[in-house]
């Protein structure tokens, strides 16, 4: 029998003023989870910078949780029931980093925006795309090769390439697919975000309505909206 596991989800709260926290907090109360498997910690900063964020998420995982493994994800960012679990079954195999695919939500991205990205998107296997929104690494392997910098965005890119530097084996993939909010701003000057409005500007879509279809009710915005990265430590009981 494999022994337990216990997850740690750490939010990194950056410079946030849209309740984050409380917001946060309250959905996990409400969550239903059962007791002692897994956990929420906030941590809370002025990094001003993706890179910096989820360094600091990060940081404080591995000093408190002794993770085997440290997933990473976004705020506005929804991942499938499998996500943690397909990450663990690949490291079980011996793979040190697993790289996710990511798609904006179809229900709030323009549906000529959409068919751009999708041109330019392989949602495959062996996949050549790098988000820090799916993406997951062997504690061991992330600080060998120095963590994420900090970085107002590309920090996912650089972390990748240090840890091709010290030999990671690294698998990309397309069985963990999450859904990204397709809002059209955010804080990272080159980020997803900013990606999502140049393909809008290039349809001819109009920038300050991300939601397509008139009359569909817009999404209420979920905490933490841009303003926090996630991250998921596990940990195998003892």
């Amino acid at each position: 029998m494999s022994a337990p596991l216990h997850v740690t989800v750490v939010l990194a709260a950056d410079a946030c003023t849209d309740r984050t926290v409380e917001r946060a907090s309250a959905a996990w109360a409400a969550s239903g989870l059962p007791e002692g498997t897994a956990r929420l910690e906030v941590v809370t900063g002025s990094w001003r910078s993706a890179g910096g964020a989820r360094a600091a998420a990060a940081s404080w995982a591995l000093a408190n949780c002794r993770p085997e493994w440290i997933a990473s994800t976004d705020a506005d960012t929804a991942v499938p029931g499998n996500w943690v679990a397909h990450q663990l079954e690949r490291a079980a195999h011996g793979v040190d980093a697993v790289l996710g695919t990511v798609e904006p939500d179809p229900a709030e991205c323009p549906v000529a925006v959409y068919r751009l990205w999708q041109r330019e998107h392989t949602l495959a296997e062996g996949h050549p795309h790098i988000h820090a929104a799916n993406m997951g690494v062997r504690a061991r392997s992330y600080e060998r090769a120095g963590g994420f910098p900090a970085l107002e965005c590309s920090e996912d890119e650089a972390l990748v390439a240090a840890l091709h530097r010290v030999g990671a084996r690294i698998e990309a993939t397309d069985r963990i697919r999450v859904i990204t909010s397709a809002r059209f701003e955010g804080r990272a000057e080159l980020g997803f975000a900013h990606h999502l409005l140049g393909l809008a500007q290039l349809a001819g879509q109009p920038e300050e309505a991300p939601w397509p279809g008139a009359g569909q009710p817009q999404r209420p915005e979920p905490a933490g909206r841009a303003n926090g990265p996630e991250f998921f430590a596990h940990r195998k009981n003892a």
